[in-house]
């Protein structure tokens, strides 16, 4: 190699890693003083998948609702009935395996966590009035004497088969952190959160969708107490909008009410939420790269509410279906 090669080299080598050192704190997860929590997963496979005919969808309907204005900047568009998915529909870079920051997503997996812990005697009912999650994240933690990272690991998510997700923390006084008088060592952690910054893949949200639609089952097994989820969607705020850990319907803000009565809801960063209707056992995930402001959350699960042409018989989702489904 000359030297005038070398040298050229070394240049580009000192390039790219100043572009990186300017571009690291942009990357989801990667700010300054931040640490992951590990939450372990299950075998990470396949969720079974029939087309929307065969669970009484209209999939022209769903075509449509993925290129309506309410689905601008399309990121993703899942459609899950009965524990199956019937329709996805992907944009800007994102597919199933794409890992997100789910925002306040999270909150939900804290509510079903404290229903497992409710129910193993392990949690005081008393810190389930209204919903704090750091109290109830405290209270978890004391009640079985185990994180919260490592008890919503062993009891739900790994039971989901669900890949590894990790959780954001950063670090207590670091820099960037509101309220920090001077830095301090990022090995000194905040407390884990337990209401954002579970970074998990996009797939893995319809497996809570399946537990949340089929009163704590997945796949046909327990995985939370059946009668919590109900228990979860009773109103727990002073206005009624908020139930523990999601969203009830009258918090949408939409020009028109939801076309299913029992609509509940996630909502996670910007443009991303999770519909439940438990009496068509339907779930709308939808997440969008739009930034205006302005947006009718209600329309585009009515889209697909209105493309189900009757309900559809529930399919037996029991032990036998990783032998019908290949790869799950």
């Amino acid at each position: 190699m000359t030297f005038r090669a070398a040298l050229i080299g070394a240049a580009g080598v000192a390039l790219l890693l100043a572009l990186l050192a300017l571009l690291w704190p942009r990357f989801p997860g990667r700010q300054p003083g931040a640490a992951r929590v590990l939450v372990g997963g299950g075998d990470a496979g396949g969720m079974p998948r029939v087309s929307p005919l065969q669970e009484h969808l209209d999939s022209a309907a769903l075509e449509d609702a993925s290129r309506d204005p309410a689905a601008e900047g399309l990121q993703a568009l899942i459609v899950l009935r009965h524990g199956y998915i019937v329709y996805e529909r992907f944009g800007h870079g994102y597919d199933a395996g794409t890992v997100i920051d789910s925002g306040a997503f999270a909150q939900v997996l804290l509510a079903l966590a404290a229903g497992i812990a409710a129910h193993d005697d392990r949690l005081p009912l008393q810190s389930l009035n209204g919903f704090d999650p750091a109290r109830v994240r405290d209270a978890i933690e004391a009640g079985t004497r185990q994180s919260y990272p490592d008890y919503l690991s062993q009891r739900l998510w790994r039971r989901l088969n669900a890949a590894a997700a990790w959780i954001g923390t950063p670090a207590t006084g670091a820099p960037g952190v509101p309220g920090a008088t001077a830095p301090v060592p990022a090995a000194v952690p905040a407390a884990v959160p337990a209401d954002c910054c579970f970074h998990a893949r996009v797939l893995d949200w319809l497996r809570v969708a399946a537990v949340l639609l089929d009163d704590g089952r997945f796949e046909g097994k327990a995985v939370v107490p059946p009668g919590w989820v109900e228990r979860m969607r009773r109103p727990v705020s002073a206005s009624g909008s908020e139930g523990f850990g999601v969203e009830l319907a009258s918090a949408a803000h939409g020009a028109e009410a939801f076309a299913a009565e029992d609509v509940f809801f996630l909502r996670g960063p910007g443009r991303w939420r999770l519909w439940l209707m438990p009496t068509l056992n339907l779930g709308v995930l939808f997440g969008s790269a739009s930034q205006f402001p302005a947006w009718d959350e209600t329309r585009l699960p009515n889209l697909v509410i209105r493309a189900v042409s009757e309900r559809a018989p529930q399919r037996d989702t029991g032990s036998q279906l990783r032998q019908l489904v290949p790869g799950h």
